[in-house]
């Protein structure tokens, strides 16, 4: 009897508490004139970025970047019609990536309610250069679950143990079934933000899940 062929796909997850997370920030104002405007965000951003300053050196942050400005003119609708008279808005957007949740909190409670700063959703996530062993132990449990995947096929068709012959991510052996779950995959829920001295964050665990396609050989 020849050997039977057997592709399978494996999958593994696993949770971790976020190490990190990552707020956006845009210090924004529209004013009669450009000049007002860009003044006015300039400012604020002066003041968020002296806070992040500190607060990076109190080693409560993983880094900080102010990235982005926009600058537009626009011309309102009032009423149904549009202005004659234009406005114009300045946007300094800036992220801030937090270790300290605690600080994070604070932070938010002092700046959120600040005119012309907008408090954009929070990105969960682990440490950079924690990812890559997560990524590792995951990975490795999928191919465990590949092979017993593979193993249960055999024995229910009395085969025996079988070999290894081909490991790939997922729909490069071109007879696996086209699935949607990717190589690697890492998620993470926002946490609701509010106002005031009692606000406390708790983010959902992040899961870090890995798929592979592995092709055995059984033979009796």
């Amino acid at each position: 009897m020849s050997a039977l062929e057997i592709t399978v796909r494996g999958r593994a997850e696993r949770q971790y508490r976020p190490e990190q997370g990552t707020v956006t920030l845009a210090a924004s104002f529209t004013e009669p004139t450009s000049e007002s405007a860009h003044a006015k965000a300039l400012a604020l951003q002066s003041e968020v970025v002296a806070e992040l300053t500190r607060l990076d050196e109190t080693d409560a942050l993983n880094t900080w970047h102010a990235n982005d400005i926009h600058v537009f003119g626009h011309r309102p609708w009032v009423d149904g019609k549009q202005s004659r008279k234009v406005l114009y808005t300045t946007r300094i957007a800036m992220t801030a990536e937090f270790l300290d949740f605690e600080a994070l909190a604070a932070f938010l409670v002092d700046w959120a309610g600040r005119d012309g700063l907008t408090v954009g959703h929070i990105a969960w996530d682990v440490r950079v250069e924690n990812r890559r062993s997560y990524e590792v132990d995951v990975r490795r449990e999928a191919v465990g679950d590949a092979v017993a995947k593979a193993q249960a096929y055999a024995d229910a068709v009395g085969r025996g143990t079988v070999v290894a012959v081909a490991l790939a991510d997922p729909d490069m052996l071109g007879t696996a079934p086209n699935e949607s779950v990717g190589p690697m995959m890492m998620r993470a829920a926002g946490a609701d933000m509010g106002a005031g001295p009692t606000l406390e964050l708790r983010p959902d665990d992040v899961v870090i899940a890995a798929a592979v396609d592995a092709r055995f050989t059984a033979s009796d």
